[in-house]
């Protein structure tokens, strides 16, 4: 007489000679933590979580500390030109832990260095987007234009993020080549 089997039985029978080896085992925590770190990056750009919290849930992560970097690394600069830039250095900030002094310094540079420029930027959009005013007849010392809702002010940002990803991307291969 014929036997009748579940269908986890079924499925146990089907899938008993399929195994992970090692390497598919570490691939797939890697892809694990880094949708989890990519979540993480989101929930702190839109504001939903602050960098204490980042810090928590980016130590939980079972990865080991210098995979868990490298790869925060490479999300927070592949990010770089879509999110809020200070916060992206925040991030850094926690991804450097236990870095070399002289690799958190140059980082400490690098966001100095992108603050001036984003300011210098601004300033001389503000005045191009008086002169403007000014030619169009709206002049008056309580005049302050909102340069950031201004088209000139999203291309001056777009050129400096992209100036400074290029250097974001040399102080990450030097992170990288960083042994922890």
């Amino acid at each position: 007489m014929a036997e009748i089997k579940s269908a986890i039985e079924l499925a146990m029978e089907r899938t008993k000679g399929l195994v992970m080896d090692e390497k598919e085992k570490e691939a797939s925590l890697v892809q694990e933590a880094e949708n989890r770190l990519r979540g993480m990056v989101r929930r702190f750009l839109d504001g939903s979580m602050d960098v204490e919290a980042f810090r928590k849930q980016y130590e939980k992560l079972e990865l080991a500390k210098r995979a868990k970097r490298d790869l925060l690394v490479d999300l927070i600069v592949t990010e770089f030109d879509a999110g809020d830039s200070g916060k992206l250095f925040d991030l850094l900030r926690v991804a450097d832990g236990g870095l070399d002094k002289s690799l958190t310094k140059e980082l400490d540079g690098l966001h100095r260095q992108f603050s001036q420029e984003v300011e210098k930027r601004s300033g001389d959009v503000k005045k191009r987007v008086l002169d403007r005013l000014k030619k169009m007849g709206i002049v008056g010392s309580a005049l302050e234009p909102n340069v950031a809702a201004w088209d000139e002010w999203a291309e001056a940002v777009s050129e400096t993020k992209h100036a400074f990803k290029g250097r974001l991307r040399q102080w990450k291969e030097r992170v990288k080549a960083v042994k922890a």
